[in-house]
């Protein structure tokens, strides 16, 4: 095998190659191009904002809008139900009224005669104990009249008491009052010159009895007459 022999260039034949020099970096002024690696970002543009703000009333009005309609719609609701119990009310009321009326007007049925009696037994006891005191004003000697008008006026009370008790009224027309015809009788009439006593009570003869409202007896009057 041949042998290769090493090639050796002389001297003066090698290339001289420049030694490399290092490169330094080019570097100017700080101030002008350093980069502010903390810069703050850009603010955002105005017609952006007012478009987002824009956007949001927008929300809430509609937002308010369906609040408001639905408020409407409970208020409906609450009227239509209190009418309704204005209504029930109303018609309770008049039912209970109906209903009372027929009570009174059963129990009036059925009280009046006997009210009618127990107002006759005591005119009938108001009138003998006015005779038997004028008796007795004419004769005071006569002890007895005056046990007999003890007794009968502890009997007349009674029955009084007893009307009052089951809601009889009982007036006694004042002298000098004018006559009501709604409530008196006439029994007699007295002459008289005096325009101011045109139609007044002179005297009362008997009470007027009145029961819930109604008339059950008129009393008896003396009136003037011009």
């Amino acid at each position: 095998m041949d042998e290769i022999n090493e090639i050796v260039f002389p001297p003066e034949e090698a290339e001289d190659i420049p030694e490399q020099q290092p490169v330094e970096a080019v570097t100017g002024p700080a101030d002008d191009t350093a980069v502010n690696e903390t810069a703050e970002p850009d603010e955002p543009n105005e017609p952006d904002v007012l478009s987002e703000l824009s956007d949001r009333i927008s929300e809430q009005s509609s937002q308010i809008a369906k609040l408001t309609e639905l408020i409407e719609k409970l208020s409906s609701q609450v009227a239509a139900g209190n009418k309704a119990i204005a209504v029930h009310e109303e018609i309770e009321r008049n039912l209970n009224n109906e209903l009372q009326r027929y009570k009174n007007d059963f129990y009036d049925k059925l009280a009046t005669p006997f009210l009618m009696q127990f107002i006759g037994l005591y005119i009938d006891l108001s009138e003998e104990m006015a005779e038997i005191k004028e008796e007795h004003d004419a004769a005071p000697e006569k002890e007895y009249l005056k046990t007999q008008l003890d007794s009968l006026g502890y009997y007349a009370d009674s029955v009084k008491g007893a009307l009052i008790n089951n809601g009889v009224e009982i007036k006694t027309p004042e002298p000098g009052s004018s006559y009501d015809y709604k409530e008196q009788r006439i029994s007699k009439t007295i002459p008289t010159d005096d325009e101011t006593l045109r139609d007044c009570v002179a005297e009362a003869r008997s009470d007027a009895f009145i029961y819930n409202g109604k008339v059950l007896r008129p009393a008896k009057v003396v009136v003037y007459k011009v």
